[in-house]
């Protein structure tokens, strides 16, 4: 059994609300308002040791009226189940935080104007058993990493790591190194800012729980609080709760040429009923952009019957499945074979990619080939390419074989091209 348990979360934004849902009233509905309110329960439910917010919990200075209660409450609510409620400032909410936290009772902000603090934790026994030591944005951008201001002394007791920084290239949000914080001698790392969640090293874990509900198309997966349980040894182990109730996903549906409008509409039926097969348990909403792709007759169907798409609603258990968009990424079908030597250029088309594939004699075509690959080498030989010859010394002039793989590239498309303009309708 874990000596204690810490619930993390980070980048709730309490204000915002999901983007491209269907109407307003499930974007409320979907709010991380609402999801900061359950993460309450979820605290309270698995009786954690102390529930910690790694930054953004309110989504910009203005929203302290709207953040008010919501925090309030929450904080609340923990207090009566004696979890303490610890957060540190992000860049989204480093000028409001700090003053919800001078107005509400139990809500615990650490590392103030950009100062490293600890926060004691106690076990059952009442004896410190985990040390958090959190750091605050001082304001909306900070270019050096606040590792560089640590002053906290290690006192034998397993450190937390609690810091809203980032690990990407980008040099504004406190930047930070994985090697410096795996070699800080923390425990474990939570940190805040990236909306992704996920480990980003393993011994010692730092840990990102990226968004707590995801708030627009681009935050895919699962998303949610995560707990961290430190053993009697120190070492920490995590678990994703998958608490949030709106899981958003790309689904792609690759069509094949013999199917009909309705075949892809069951296609899709199928795949968004798997995907939410590998949703969390507490997903209520599947939002999802719908990719159709590949070779099909039904692609000028798809074209002009696309809000029919768009207009997918399904529920596989307690998880209703929505269609936000639709991507089109289809190219029409057509019989290589049959259409081969027709007096029109989709037929002369059909005959060269026959012939280059090797299904007709190459002879016929044997005049276009060659003025292609003169061309292909009189445009590799030209001025634009001396750069690339003089740095490179695997260059090697094009082959008929490469040239081929050009023309038969070229020739697809045109096909498609041609076949498309004969398919459209005219109020296309």
């Amino acid at each position: 059994m874990s000596l204690l348990e810490v619930l993390c979360t980070a980048d709730i934004h309490i204000g915002r609300r999901p983007s491209r849902l269907p109407d307003r009233s499930e974007s409320a509905e979907f709010s991380p308002r609402e999801a900061w309110a359950d993460l309450a329960a979820t605290a309270v439910n698995r009786d954690v040791d102390a529930v910690v917010v790694a930054g953004d919990l309110v989504d910009s200075e203005n929203r302290y009226a709207e953040a008010f209660g919501a925090v309030e409450s929450v904080a609340a609510t923990l207090a009566e189940a004696d979890i303490p409620l610890v957060a540190v400032a992000g860049n989204h909410d480093a000028g409001v935080l700090p003053d919800l936290a001078d107005a509400i009772d139990h809500l615990q902000l650490l590392g103030r104007n950009g100062t490293w603090e600890r926060q004691p934790l106690p076990g059952a026994d009442g004896e410190s058993r985990l040390h958090l030591d959190g750091w605050s944005f001082p304001s909306q951008y900070h270019h050096e990493s606040p590792l560089a201001t640590y002053d906290l002394s290690d006192e034998g007791v397993p450190r937390l790591g609690v810091v809203h920084a980032d690990l990407s290239d980008e040099d504004r949000y406190a930047p930070v190194e994985i090697d410096d914080l795996a070699a800080s001698g923390h425990a474990a790392w939570v940190l805040g800012h990236l909306h992704v969640p996920g480990r980003r090293h393993d011994n010692p874990p730092v840990l990102y729980p990226g968004s707590l509900q995801p708030l627009d198309p681009s935050e895919t997966g699962g998303h949610g609080a995560w707990v961290l349980s430190v053993e009697a040894d120190g070492t920490v182990d995590t678990e994703p709760l998958g608490t949030a109730t709106l899981h958003y996903e790309d689904v792609v549906v690759s069509t094949t040429p013999e199917q009909d409008f309705h075949d892809i509409v069951d296609a899709a039926h199928e795949q968004l009923r798997d995907v939410v097969t590998e949703c969390g348990t507490e997903t209520e909403l599947l939002a999802v952009n719908l990719v159709i792709e590949g070779r099909t007759a039904a692609h000028t169907d798809l074209r002009s019957r696309r809000g029919e798409l768009e207009g997918i609603e399904l529920t596989d258990g307690g998880t209703a499945i929505r269609v936000i968009d639709v991507d089109i990424n289809t190219r029409p079908s057509i019989d290589l074979a049959e259409r081969a030597g027709d007096e029109d250029p989709i037929g002369y088309l059909a005959g060269l990619l026959r012939a280059l594939d090797g299904d007709e004699p190459l002879d016929p075509y044997q005049d276009v080939i060659e003025a292609a690959h003169v061309s292909v080498r009189e445009t590799h030989e030209s001025n634009a390419y001396r750069e690339l010859k003089s740095h490179d010394e695997s260059y090697t002039r094009p082959t008929e074989a490469e040239t081929k793989d050009v023309l038969r590239q070229q020739a697809r498309q045109l096909v498609d091209a041609f076949v498309e303009q004969q398919g459209v309708t005219a109020d296309e």
